[in-house]
């Protein structure tokens, strides 16, 4: 079975309100032919020295509905990968409700025998470590499988295929206790919810065997978040933001702060200290990041932070 490695990062929970939200990738929605990556809050998986895949693009070759759709594609510059690494992944503005969140998407890929595509909810457990909240993908076989737990372990779901250049819609329904899974909506999977977290984005990644994978017409409806989900950050100031060398932190007294991290959106860990007023991020190169700051009651607060 595949480990999915490229994960996002927790944003702040501001919102306690019923939401719905789509991702189409047409022009009225701000996307342009091209790389995804900084698109709309996207981040393409990098491929070394700062750089990003090239291939992980908005397409006008196919669309389930519109002109505009996500090619997850092939990246001919690289080899096979032990796990989906390839792609993009997103954080959501809010983080969701595991007690009540609907996401669906529309997947169509081209071939079999090439790679296997996942696409994967994921948020942060008690421990600070990313896990799957949940997750699904198209089998290089023509199979469907869901990760079944934190592990990444296949679940195979019985009788359910993909067929090559045929649309097809995926829908997960997340309860505070259970994960359903929809194919073109019939219900063709139910487990329990075995982590339990706010999710805090999703990604679109494959493990570069062959093939491409077109996503389109994402659309995630969120619940109330209780209140255990919620971390009050409202203390918690940065500045100057953008910032181009110190960055300040203030509304958290210093000998209360136990560790001030800053990570990229792929969850890679940049920098870390203990018990800082003001954080020098001079080398880092623009961009946006997150900065996580823990406190000694064990909260994190979380921040945006854009280095100029």
């Amino acid at each position: 079975m595949i480990k999915n490695y490229a994960i996002g990062l927790m944003l702040l929970l501001t919102g306690g309100v019923f939401s719905q939200e789509t991702i189409s990738f047409e022009t009225s929605e701000s996307y342009t032919l091209g790389t995804l990556n900084n698109q709309n809050g996207w981040e393409v998986t990098e491929s070394g020295d700062g750089a990003f895949l090239q291939n992980q693009v908005i397409s006008n070759e196919q669309a389930s509905d519109g002109t505009y759709s996500f090619k997850n594609s092939y990246e001919s510059s690289f080899g096979a990968q032990f796990a989906p690494i390839f792609g993009a992944a997103k954080n959501f503005d809010t983080p969701k409700s595991f007690e009540n969140f609907t996401f669906s998407y529309d997947v169509m890929v081209t071939e079999t025998f090439g790679a296997d595509f996942e696409v994967t909810l994921f948020g942060i457990d008690a421990n600070d470590d990313f896990v799957p909240v949940a997750g699904i993908a198209m089998e290089n076989q023509g199979q469907i499988y869901t990760i079944d737990n934190i592990y990444y372990s296949a679940f195979y779901i019985e009788d359910a295929e993909w067929t090559p250049n045929t649309w097809l819609n995926i829908k997960i329904e997340v309860t505070a206790t259970a994960l359903k899974y929809y194919l073109n909506d019939v219900l063709v999977h139910t487990r329990s919810n075995f982590t339990s977290v706010a999710i805090l984005g999703f990604n679109m990644l494959h493990n570069n065997y062959g093939g491409d994978a077109y996503y389109d017409n994402f659309s995630y409806e969120s619940g109330t978040l209780s209140v255990d989900d919620v971390t009050d950050a409202s203390a918690l100031r940065i500045y100057p933001n953008p910032v181009a060398d110190e960055l300040q932190i203030t509304g958290i007294q210093s000998e209360d702060i136990t560790q001030v991290s800053v990570y990229n959106l792929n969850g890679q860990q940049l920098m870390e200290r203990t018990s800082v007023d003001a954080l020098d991020v001079s080398r880092l190169v623009s961009g946006v990041y997150m900065l996580n700051v823990v406190t000694n009651d064990g909260k994190t607060h979380t921040e945006k932070l854009l280095k100029k």
